[in-house]
């Protein structure tokens, strides 16, 4: 029975050049499609754009560049674009734009609509994209995986299963300069510590100290990959009584600490540790001479979670002994935003520093009002990507390794569940109306009973066996100095 549908369906999302409408009336209006990616901008190397008109009995959608027809693509209410054929357009329409002229038959009659362009860039993005998927408010934290994706086709698999690990939590991936082969996450319960994978080598470190109230938690590599910056927290939730609310996440305890990956060394800074300020979010530098990181003055929570206001500041480093400079440097002083911006992630040329920005609290996934800003680090000037956000909560960004794409997650599609989306920036920080990461199934973001949290572009394939996982997951530990 599963060979006959699955048969079915790909014929009814043939792509062709033979035309099957008729007596066609013009709407006069643009479509409405799912997923939305009408005049969006998308690199050359990523997958096809599949996508369906609601309520449609058939649909024929044309492409074309300019007035030259390159694909015409038919299905019953969607269309699924075939890769080869895909890859083949996007090759012939270089840096330009790809017109889109969609038809459908609702009541027996057909409508075309309104053709939209998509825009096609030869900036490509990082081949891969890692990324974990869990329910939206934690109810299965024991059913957690890591997974990676070939950005340029469907292909995705799991690279660190929840079997490895008796079913614990799996949390908190980083990699280093985009490497596929030098990465870390966090493993929660049975066999607790932070895996780091180096070139084959895998180890599992507790960088618990006599220093530090806790663990590593919210990290990132340095440049030069000897350090690794770790906020150290509590972290808590608690269940609004409100509808519109419903969950909200708070730290108790919350310090910084850098972690000498190559002496397995953990280095502190009392400054860094008072019970006065909450620290979180280091994030380096390109040049790895600073470090950014997110602070607030305590308050008593889950209460006063509205009254919570984060700033960003930093402090320059010295590389040779992992030490921090006596100046902090204040980015973003809370007094003056009367909001809490957190998750600072520098460009890769140093120049742009892009951040969430929510009324309070120190986790804006969970707040609907939540936005990205950015801040142009040459000028001290704000720079304007309103076009990346949408009236619902946007969160977890990166940058790609060429600087030309952020990637982000947003609930912008139901305000229940966090999906990937991908905005194209110029070299002046001139941002597009972003897409949301393609699937096979146009239905996909309609199914999926997950949301893919803490995105992370990759230049390649994780290529380390689950094998070399689980036997540093449940061998012994080493604990840090």
């Amino acid at each position: 029975m599963r060979k006959v549908f699955v048969l079915f369906f790909i014929w009814g999302c043939l792509c062709s050049c033979g035309k099957e409408r008729t007596n066609v009336e013009e709407a006069g209006k643009f479509p409405d499609i799912f997923p939305d990616y009408q005049f969006v901008t998308i690199p050359v190397n990523i997958a096809p754009l599949n996508f369906k008109v609601p309520g449609a009995e058939r649909v024929e959608v044309e492409f074309s560049k300019g007035n030259a027809p390159l694909l015409v693509c038919r299905g019953k209410d969607g269309i699924q674009i075939p890769l080869k054929k895909w890859r083949s357009m996007l090759g012939k329409i270089g840096n330009g734009f790809l017109a889109v002229k969609v038809y459908a038959q609702q009541e027996g009659k057909w409508k075309g609509y309104n053709p939209f362009q998509i825009k096609v860039v030869s900036d490509s993005i990082d081949p891969y994209i890692a990324y974990r998927l869990i329910e939206p408010g934690y109810e299965l934290g024991s059913r957690l995986s890591l997974y990676q994706r070939e950005l340029s086709s469907f292909d995705e698999e799991v690279f660190v299963p929840y079997s490895l690990t008796n079913n614990d939590c799996v949390n908190c991936h980083a990699f280093h300069n985009y490497s596929p082969d030098k990465f870390m996450f966090h493993v929660r319960q049975t066999n607790p510590g932070t895996i780091v994978v180096d070139h084959g080598a895998v180890k599992r470190v507790n960088t618990k100290t006599a220093a530090t109230a806790t663990p590593g938690s919210y990290r990132m590599w340095h440049p030069s990959g000897r350090y690794i910056a770790f906020s150290n927290c509590k972290t808590y939730q608690a269940f609004h009584a409100f509808r519109e609310k419903k969950i909200e996440v708070y730290d108790l305890v919350s310090d910084l600490m850098i972690y000498d990956v190559e002496n397995n060394k953990v280095l502190t800074d009392n400054r860094f540790l008072t019970k006065d300020d909450w620290e979180t979010f280091p994030a380096w530098s390109p040049d790895g001479k600073y470090l950014y990181f997110c602070r607030a003055k305590v308050r008593s929570m889950p209460m006063e979670y509205k009254q919570l206001k984060y700033g960003i500041y930093r402090v320059a480093f010295n590389e040779a002994d992992g030490t921090l400079a006596d100046s902090v440097e204040t980015v973003l002083d809370p007094e003056v935003t009367l909001k809490s911006t957190v998750y600072p992630s520098v460009s890769p040329d140093g120049r742009f520093l892009l951040y969430s920005i929510a009324d309070g609290g120190v986790f804006p996934v969970y707040h609907e009002e939540a936005d990205l800003e950015m801040l142009d680090l040459r000028t001290g000037l704000p720079v304007d990507v309103r076009a990346i956000n949408s009236s619902h909560s946007e969160s977890y960004h990166v940058w790609s390794s060429s600087g030309r794409w952020i990637v982000f997650s947003s609930r912008r599609i139901d305000n229940g569940y966090t999906h990937v989306y991908f905005a194209h920036v110029d070299e002046d920080g001139k941002v597009d109306k972003p897409f949301v990461l393609p699937q096979k199934n146009p239905d996909f973001y309609r199914q999926c009973l997950k949301s893919f949290n803490v995105p992370e572009l990759i230049k390649g394939r994780i290529t380390i066996s689950p094998y070399q996982l689980e036997k540093a997951i449940k061998g012994p530990v080493t604990n840090a100095q």
